[in-house]
């Protein structure tokens, strides 16, 4: 029987037959990935790594609320069309349906990727009188 362990944090296991949108890439010296799973919502975790092969778990974070407003709760649908790596951040293309009225609004997001930390998910939409 071969076991493997490393030091420091370890990432929870991913069942990557329900992957349904994934990419990693090298920012700042650390590698990025994001995931989103399907059936998990629109939820997407990024995570940081020390090395290319996944290890060495820096900082990771599960997204699936816009400020105060939870994916799950706050709105009838909401999906996320693409994810591109930029130099400090990710930038999402999103759709989102309201839950009262089923207003539409669709735009452009970001999420700030630092050394060790990973912001919160940020978009120019406006829901009620409140921008996110």
């Amino acid at each position: 029987m071969l076991m493997v362990f490393s030091a420091g944090a370890s990432t929870p296991p991913i069942d990557y037959e329900k992957v349904r949108m994934a990419g990693v890439q090298r920012m700042m010296g650390h590698w990025v990935r994001y995931i989103m799973l399907s059936g998990d919502s629109p939820c997407i975790t990024v995570q940081i790594f020390k090395s290319a092969n996944m290890e060495g778990l820096v900082h990771q974070k599960k997204i699936c609320s816009l400020g105060k407003m939870s994916f799950h709760d706050d709105f009838a649908f909401v999906d996320v069309r693409t994810i591109e790596f930029e130099q400090d951040q990710l930038s999402l293309e999103m759709v989102f349906f309201g839950l009262r009225g089923g207003a539409r609004e669709e735009g452009k997001c970001s999420i700030a990727i630092g050394t060790s930390s990973i912001g919160d998910l940020e978009c120019s939409l406006e829901y009620g009188s409140e921008y996110h």
